[in-house]
């Protein structure tokens, strides 16, 4: 009898001790599962500011250190914040984790301006979104700037009333700045003279993305995209309105490329990719009638090595009124422009009188040939624009 009670005590213990061993294991796998999901899931840190929180040095190391374990966001109270001096963030960011500046309420509700030359600039910063901030007043720069700094996104932002801003409402400039989304922005009323611009974009700037914005009344041009091969542009559904009273009563071009070459030979090239369509073009009929162009490749200056940005009258003719291949053949060979890359389709004009032209001032002490204007409006394509919004956004993407 004791064996076999021996027996029958000794079968339940394996049992259980087969039983402990698998939950130990269900629970080191369950365990582990969870350790993956936490760190899947990152906690965002949030800054809450008003307009008496000093956005110095200090504060701005805080936020990149909070950067480091997940993302952040710096939340703006409704208010304006009258700045006395420029808010510069230098070396801020981080690869994955998200730095969003950002109003707390409605879009516009944090208000930004004060008698300076920029309100914000960002340097070699990255993974940037800026939403539902206001910039206005007696700036004398830029309201804001971003240099060397990728994969920015300013989104349903207000630039208005920028009467006093040299350069302009944002800037986007050197190589180091590709893939900087401006969408859902206003810009209103921006500029003192033909020097001054809603957006400027230079200085070999790529994938600088205009998705749904409105802009009305600019006393220079609206939207550049300067030289040193600043390319791969997307200007995609937006609203350009000039009502000829900004100004003195200015209608300058929407959308302009162009180069400056102060130096012999000259040291800027166009921008050679663009795509821009389902954007609405409306001149006004009051103010200055003589350059209602939606789109000029500009040059002035020296020839760039390699290039014959200063036409000859007869190459002038032929881009006027030559066939689509003569056309091409002088944008190829002398200004280095493929009408393959030049998209531009789908829009809708009111008072426009060129879609896309060609003009050459010389300059400089550059001896021109010719100068004036010509229409390469036939000679650019309509084929393989985007058609939504999210298409606009990852336009030229898969280059990159």
């Amino acid at each position: 009898m004791k064996k076999i009670v021996l027996i029958i005590i000794t079968l339940p213990i394996g049992l259980v001790s087969c039983k402990r061993e698998a939950l130990l294991k269900q629970n080191e796998t369950f365990s582990q599962n969870k350790k993956k999901e936490t760190s899947q899931t990152l906690a965002t840190t949030t800054y809450n500011v008003t307009t008496s929180t000093t956005l110095n040095a200090a504060f701005w190391t805080n936020v990149q250190s909070s950067l480091q374990t997940g993302p952040v966001d710096v939340v703006f109270a409704n208010g304006t914040y009258t700045r006395t001096s420029t808010v510069s963030l230098g070396s801020i960011g981080h690869n994955t984790n998200l730095l969003t500046l950002k109003a707390a309420g409605t879009a516009g509700g944090a208000v930004f301006n004060g008698s300076v030359a920029k309100i914000f600039a960002f340097t070699n910063c990255k993974n940037i979104l800026m939403h539902g901030l206001k910039f206005t007043g007696d700036v004398t720069d830029y309201a804001v700037t971003f240099s060397n700094s990728p994969n920015i996104t300013i989104d349903s932002c207000y630039f208005v009333d920028l009467q006093s801003a040299y350069y302009g409402a944002l800037g986007v400039h050197y190589s180091g700045s590709d893939n900087v989304i401006v969408k859902h922005c206003t810009f209103t009323r921006v500029g003192v003279d033909s020097h001054s611009h809603m957006v400027y974009g230079a200085y070999g700037v790529t994938r600088l993305k205009l998705v749904k914005n409105t802009f009305t009344d600019c006393s220079g041009s609206f939207v550049r995209f300067r030289g040193d091969i600043s390319t791969e542009g997307v200007v995609y559904e937006n609203t350009f309105k000039s009502n000829g009273t900004y100004a003195g009563g200015v209608n300058p071009i929407f959308i302009e490329i162009p180069v400056f070459n102060d130096v012999n030979p000259g040291d800027e090239r166009f921008g050679t990719s663009f795509m821009i369509t389902k954007n609405i073009f409306n001149f006004s009929t009051s103010g200055d009638q003589s350059t209602r162009y939606n789109v000029v490749f500009h040059h002035s200056g020296y020839n760039p090595t390699g290039r014959t940005h200063l036409i000859s009258a007869t190459d002038a003719a032929t881009l006027n009124s030559g066939t689509v291949t003569q056309k091409r053949a002088i944008m190829s060979s002398d200004l280095g422009l493929d009408g393959d890359e030049i998209r531009f389709s789908g829009n809708t004009n009111t008072n426009v009188q060129y879609n896309v032209l060609y003009r050459c001032q010389g300059g400089y002490g550059a001896v021109a040939p010719w100068t004036g204007i010509a229409s390469i409006g036939t000679a650019v394509t309509t084929a393989g624009v985007a058609t939504t919004e999210a298409a606009a956004l990852a336009y030229y993407d898969d280059r990159h």
